[in-house]
């Protein structure tokens, strides 16, 4: 699912002006991600060099149909929204592209969740991991983990790249 780039006709008038808001936009973007519930910190790593989005954005897809099928079973797909786990991806451009996530698991599923998910990824995507860490109730804990996903930020980059799990499930 590529987004259409679009036509700039002015690099000083249309572009440069946007450079310049940065600090604002990693500022609201880290905001963003403080305000998102949570209760596990997740980094998905594929290990395979020269990734694009695209082809992360199918493999979290799937990812996320695999756990869904998991917890909730055959009729997964007809679970209630508020009862399936919720989670944003932060891509991060390292050796390796990957993503930092953040789940919002329901009590009900948190151990079977942390138990099976690394598993799940596994079977997803062979060569990669998924290194899973329970957010702990110590005060800046949650709060340090969420801004970890906002310390690589490239505006355009990484707002285009992130994906969240209600995109995923939108019904067409």
């Amino acid at each position: 699912m590529k987004r259409p780039m679009p036509e700039v006709q002015n690099y000083e008038s249309d572009v440069l002006p946007l450079t310049r808001l940065y600090a604002n936009y990693k500022h609201a973007f880290i905001e963003g991600l403080i305000k998102v519930p949570g209760t596990f910190y997740a980094v998905a790593n594929f290990n395979l060099p020269g990734l694009e989005p695209d082809w992360c954005y199918q493999r979290l897809n799937l990812f996320d149909m695999k756990v869904g099928r998991r917890l909730h079973g055959k009729h997964w797909c007809m679970t209630p929204d508020p009862e399936r786990p919720k989670w944003i991806a932060v891509p991060e451009r390292a050796t390796y592209l990957h993503y930092n996530m953040i789940w919002d698991v329901p009590i009900r599923h948190q151990e079977q969740f942390f138990l099976e998910a690394p598993d799940i990824w596994r079977q997803v995507v062979p060569s990669g991991q998924f290194h899973l860490q329970v957010i702990g109730e110590g005060v800046g804990e949650d709060v340090a983990a969420r801004i970890y996903s906002g310390d690589t930020f490239h505006p355009r980059w990484t707002i285009d790249n992130t994906i969240m799990s209600a995109e995923l499930r939108r019904k067409k």
